[in-house]
């Protein structure tokens, strides 16, 4: 019988193999929505489903059942926090969830998930909801299914919440949204209400978009992004992708009269690369090399973004800078700049939305999101 040191050995060969794969898959995905050609896209919807059904196969193993079965008997799973418990842990843990998903539901999840992706692109820039309305009916009954497989005692929110916070509660979510709420609404309100207005406007003036790439860039390299493990691309809508910390791949996207929409989506996803490019490579695979959560994702993205990007001392070093680069941008002061890139309003659009306003994006979205799963909204 195989020592536990020879088993949690072959367990680390299978849980970097079956990461190679999903990296591939991530590759596929990203050049899905940035260069993927128009006629490639049903072959794209079929290939991601097939790599998703193979990447199942692998975290189902009975095989690694197995495995996992005896290791967390071992003394190595006798200490939770040390290297290999938590690797054992982890893993046991997300076996026993991916065992109550059948193949076919996750194969159809990515396939629908693809197709619903490109048509959401177009339906965007054709401003057509109604054209995509039988795709987002078709993702909400897909993830309806996803719940009932996997099980849940309170909310059929709870089982998804745990892929992206684990170990969390959409009872626990809702009580911290809601303290959040109580103070940011009238907040929000006595900054509407107060009618004072910032210099908004030299934020709208003509940036040309190639000009914006190359100062975005100039920003994320100066924050520590390193461009010989990553890119900048265009989407239509901005992520932090990639095949690993070596190969992490952001994107944003651009308009020519907005210069802060590109560019604090450029920060807030420079954010998520260097958490991405900051990972273990030694730990590639698994979970002590993988990020803890979307929680903490989120947290060094916004930093970045906010509490950097939008403070007063970065824009005295790159005011001059700006400046250097936008015609549209000298004889601007510092301190209306400051003002200008901190000014607070409601918006339609989330990933444009200022510091007081992004959270109540959130708390909405939480909201529709439950409705939407236990058919209390129509979609």
């Amino acid at each position: 019988m195989p020592s536990p040191e020879d088993l949690y050995g072959e367990l680390v060969r299978h849980a970097r193999e079956t990461a190679l794969l999903s990296s591939t898959q991530g590759i596929l995905s990203w050049d899905e929505e940035t260069y993927l050609p128009r006629a490639g896209r049903t072959h794209r919807a079929e290939q991601l489903a097939l790599l998703s059904g193979m990447i199942h196969q692998r975290r189902t193993a009975p095989e690694l059942g197995e495995w996992l079965g005896e290791l967390i008997e071992s003394p190595l799973a006798k200490d939770q926090h040390s290297d290999a418990g938590c690797v054992i842990h982890q893993l046991k843990r997300q076996y026993d969830k991916k065992t109550r998903l059948p193949q076919s539901l996750v194969e159809e999840f990515a396939r629908t998930a693809s197709l619903a992706q490109q048509a959401w692109v177009d339906a965007r820039k054709a401003d057509d909801f109604p054209g995509f309305l039988p795709w987002l009916e078709k993702m909400i009954g897909l993830k309806q299914q996803e719940a009932e497989a996997l099980g849940y005692d309170d909310s059929p929110y709870d089982p998804l919440l745990d892929d992206y916070e684990p170990g969390e509660t959409t009872a626990n979510v809702a009580r911290v949204l809601a303290g959040l709420r109580e103070q940011l609404t009238p907040l929000v309100a006595q900054i509407v209400e107060s009618r004072k207005t910032s210099p908004r406007e030299v934020l709208q003036r003509n940036y040309p978009v190639g000009l914006q790439e190359q100062f975005g860039k100039q920003a994320a390299r100066a924050i520590g992004f390193d461009f010989d493990a990553g890119r900048l691309d265009v989407t239509a809508h901005p992520f932090c992708g990639g095949g690993g910390p070596r190969d992490v791949r952001l994107t944003t996207r651009y308009d020519a009269s907005d210069f802060a929409g590109a560019f604090f989506s450029t920060l807030h996803e420079t954010g998520h690369g260097l958490y991405e490019q900051g990972l273990p490579v030694e730990l590639y695979g698994l979970p002590t090399g993988d990020a803890v959560s979307l929680g903490i994702h989120e947290s060094q993205s916004r930093l970045w973004e906010n509490l950097v990007g939008r403070s007063r001392a970065f824009w005295e070093h790159m005011l001059p800078e700006l400046q250097d680069t936008f015609d549209a941008a000298r004889g601007v002061g510092l301190d209306e700049f400051y003002i200008a890139v901190n000014d607070a309003r409601p918006s339609l659009i989330r990933t444009e939305s200022d510091e007081a306003t992004y959270n109540l994006h959130i708390i909405v979205r939480f909201e529709l999101e439950q409705a939407l799963l236990t058919g209390d909204l129509p979609a």
